[in-house]
C-alpha cells in the first residue's frame, strides 16, 4: 500500500510542476493551491462556489493519494492504460482556486493600497511557482494556421489511412511525438507525450520508447542507435510505419532500417518514413481472420 501511495504522490508532485523530489517550486504550488482552497472553505459564503473551488479539489487530491482509490480505478475502470490514472488531477481548477482566493481575499479588504498589494502578490506567487512556457524546448515559431510543426502535418498527410482503412500505428521520435495527435486523432502511437515530459513521465516503461531513446555512445562522442532493437519493439507493437531522423554527426543508426526489410515510403524535411512489411502482412492476416 506505501509503494501504491508513493506512486501517487510522485504523479502529484509532478502534476504540480515537480520533475524531481528536490523541486522547491513544485512544494510552493502545492502549498498556494491547497491554503487558497482552505481559504475559499472557509471564507466563501456562496455553496456552490464553497463547493466548486473550495472542497472538490482537496477532495480530489485526498482520493488521489489513497490507494483504495488507485486500486479501483487499475482494476476496473481503465484496465488496458493504469498509466492515465494521473489524469484524474486534470479535474483540478489550480490556476482558478488560487485566483479566486485572490479576489476573495481582495473583496474583504477596505483599502485600495491592501488591495494592490494581495493582487501584486497573487501575481507573483504564480510566476514564482510556475514555468514560462515559451522556454519549453518544444516551443516553435508557428508554421502554419495549425501551430504545429509542418513536417509533422506532412507526415500526418502522408500516413493517414484512407477511408475505410484501419487506424494505422506509427513510432515518432521524441521531437515529433508532442504535435501528432494535436493534429491527427486517427493515428496511433505506442506513447504519448506524456512519458517524455508529462504527468507519466517515469511511471511506466515502453519498449518501443526505450528503443528509440536508448544509444551506446562511442569514444568519438557518437551516440549510436541500435536499429535492430527499434525493429523488434516496433514489430512486437504492431507499428506500420516508423518515423527516424537522418543521421546526424552527433546520433545515427547502427543501421539503415531498410536492412531489416522496412521499405522507405519518403523523407519529411529531415525525417525519413519507413514502412514495415511484416507488420502489413500480421494486419492483413488478422483481418482476413476477423472477417472469417
Amino acid at each position: 500500500m506505501y509503494g501504491i501511495f508513493m506512486e501517487c504522490y510522485v504523479a502529484l508532485r509532478q502534476y504540480f510542476g515537480g520533475e524531481s523530489a528536490g523541486d522547491i517550486k513544485a512544494y510552493l504550488n502545492m502549498i498556494v493551491f491547497i491554503a487558497s482552497a482552505i481559504f475559499i472553505m472557509i471564507k466563501e459564503k456562496d455553496r456552490v462556489k464553497k463547493i466548486l473551488f473550495g472542497i472538490m479539489p482537496l477532495v480530489i487530491i485526498v482520493g488521489f493519494l489513497l490507494p483504495i482509490t488507485r486500486i479501483i480505478y487499475v482494476g476496473h475502470v481503465d484496465k488496458d492504460s493504469p498509466e492515465t490514472y494521473y489524469r484524474i488531477l486534470w479535474l483540478i481548477p489550480m490556476y482558478i482556486v488560487i485566483a479566486y482566493a485572490a479576489c476573495l481575499i481582495m473583496m474583504k479588504m477596505k483599502s485600495d493600497a491592501i488591495r494592490r498589494v494581495v493582487m501584486v502578490a497573487a501575481v507573483l506567487a504564480i510566476m514564482l511557482t510556475g514555468k514560462l512556457v515559451y522556454t519549453n524546448r518544444y516551443m516553435y515559431k508557428a508554421e502554419n494556421i495549425y501551430h504545429i510543426r509542418q513536417d509533422v502535418i506532412d507526415i500526418c498527410e502522408l500516413i493517414k489511412p484512407a477511408e475505410g482503412e484501419d487506424n494505422p500505428r506509427a513510432a515518432f521520435p521524441e521531437e515529433l511525438t508532442w504535435y501528432v495527435r494535436q493534429y491527427d486523432t486517427h493515428i496511433l502511437m505506442p506513447y504519448g507525450a506524456d512519458i517524455i515530459e508529462g504527468e507519466a513521465k517515469g511511471m511506466y516503461w515502453d519498449p518501443v520508447y526505450d528503443a528509440m531513446k536508448n544509444a551506446e555512445v562511442t569514444a568519438e562522442g557518437v551516440e549510436i542507435v541500435d536499429a535492430k532493437a527499434i525493429v523488434d519493439a516496433t514489430r512486437e507493437d504492431g507499428c506500420r510505419y516508423v518515423i527516424m531522423p537522418e543521421d546526424t554527426d552527433k546520433r545515427k543508426l547502427s543501421k539503415d532500417l531498410t536492412t531489416f526489410g522496412l521499405t522507405v515510403v519518403d523523407k519529411v524535411g529531415k525525417f525519413y518514413v519507413y514502412e514495415d512489411p511484416v507488420v502489413v502482412k500480421k494486419l492483413e492476416k488478422k483481418k482476413a481472420a476477423e472477417w472469417n
